[in-house]
Order: C-alpha cells, then sequence, then structure tokens
C-alpha cells in the first residue's frame, strides 16, 4: 500500500493559491521595510521559535485556512527567503511599485489559464508550475561570470536533496544566496509547492530537482 497524505487531495486551487501568497509576500516586502526585517529574522527557524513571534502577525492572516505546522512553515520558511533579497531588489519608488504590479498580474493570469477546469481535483503532481530549484540552480552555474563551479554545485543539489524535512527548511537559504550571487532566478510559487510536498514526496521531488539540474548542465556542455 503507497501511503499519500490524505490533506494532499484536499487542497483545491493550489496553484493559484501559492502565486497569491507569493504576490502577498512580495508586495508586502516591497512596502514595508519593518515586515521585510521582521520575515527576515526567520531564515531557519521553526514555528515556535523567539525570532518568528514577530512573523505570526504578518503570515497568519496568509496562510491558507486550517493548515498544519508543515504547511505553516513553509510558507513561513519561503516567506523569509523572499524577505532576505538584498535591498536594491525591494525598489521604493513608483515606477518600481507599478513594474512589481504588472508582473504580478501577469503571473496571476498565467496561473489561472494553467489551472484548467480540472483544478478542483488537483494531486500533487498538478501544483508545478514552473522550474524547480534544481532547475535555479543549474542555471546559477551555467551563468555568464558565474561564480558557482559545477562541483560545488553538484556538492550542494545532492546535499539538499538528501534532507529530511528540517533539513531542508534548514540548508535552503545557504543555497539560495549562492543563486542570488548569479542572474538566475527563483520560482517562489514552484518552491513553495515543493516544501508543502516535502513530507510525503521527498523522493519525488529531489528526482526532478536532479533531473533539471543535469538536464540544464548537460546542454550547456553539449553546446
Amino acid at each position: 500500500m503507497t501511503f499519500q497524505a490524505p490533506e494532499a487531495s484536499k487542497r483545491p486551487n493550489t496553484r493559484a493559491t501559492y502565486a497569491d501568497f507569493i504576490t502577498r509576500i512580495e508586495r508586502l516586502c516591497h512596502t514595508d521595510p519593518g515586515a521585510r526585517a521582521a520575515l527576515r529574522a526567520g531564515l531557519r527557524r521553526d514555528l515556535d521559535h523567539p525570532r518568528t513571534r514577530a512573523m505570526h502577525r504578518l503570515l497568519t492572516p496568509r496562510l491558507p485556512e486550517g493548515c498544519d505546522d508543515k504547511t505553516a512553515q513553509a510558507h513561513y520558511t519561503v516567506a523569509a527567503l523572499i524577505a532576505a533579497q538584498p535591498r536594491h531588489a525591494f525598489a521604493s519608488d513608483q515606477e518600481d511599485d507599478e513594474n512589481a504590479a504588472d508582473e504580478q498580474g501577469t503571473v496571476k493570469k498565467h496561473v489561472l489559464q494553467e489551472d484548467g477546469p480540472d483544478e478542483e481535483a488537483a494531486t500533487p503532481e498538478s501544483t508545478r508550475y514552473g522550474p524547480s530549484f534544481g532547475a535555479s540552480l543549474g542555471h546559477a552555474v551555467m551563468a555568464k561570470g558565474a561564480s558557482m563551479r559545477m562541483s560545488a554545485a553538484e556538492s550542494r543539489i545532492n546535499l539538499l536533496t538528501r534532507q529530511s524535512l528540517r533539513g531542508i527548511h534548514l540548508h535552503l537559504p545557504g543555497a539560495v544566496n549562492q543563486v542570488r550571487t548569479t542572474s538566475a532566478t527563483i520560482d517562489w510559487g514552484q518552491l513553495l509547492a515543493d516544501l508543502v510536498d516535502w513530507p510525503y514526496q521527498s523522493g519525488r521531488i529531489s528526482r526532478r530537482w536532479l533531473q533539471d539540474f543535469y538536464r540544464i548542465t548537460a546542454r550547456a556542455d553539449q553546446d
């Protein structure tokens, strides 16, 4: 008998929900430096750590209704990772605000179009809607002028894909920082989906991260 978490088939409209959460967090970090600092303090912290207390006020209203602690932890981790981006990623001038709003609207539209009429029957497999973190790491290695060596990136992706639930939350910030030193981007919505599913789909997610990483790096070698 194959175990599958019962909540997996009960998450309606997952992709749109994840995209909406990312949009809200990016907007919050964009407009409120104090909130950004509070979220950033939650890096590598669990839900009960004293430094996450300020996060509860900011994130609790934005969490999926009735979510369990593992799902909440995934949202807290991604919110902290977004908030930990360099200050220039959250420019406060009006032009940047308008551009951010346009980009967020485009993402929402794309996600809703991709969901289709069968969204209510979504499964964990169908929550994927963007590049995996393995793809981001692969692009980081291949980016022009990248300082990350293939051997270091390969060690990093293998370390990540062997982690327990607690381990993945602890090790992700370091890997994300490495990606940020390059022109590679991270799909926060996809990363959130993978962290939510990690407790019972870590094998499938790890395989996809590894396959995406090696597919991208192998393609570059062939070129």
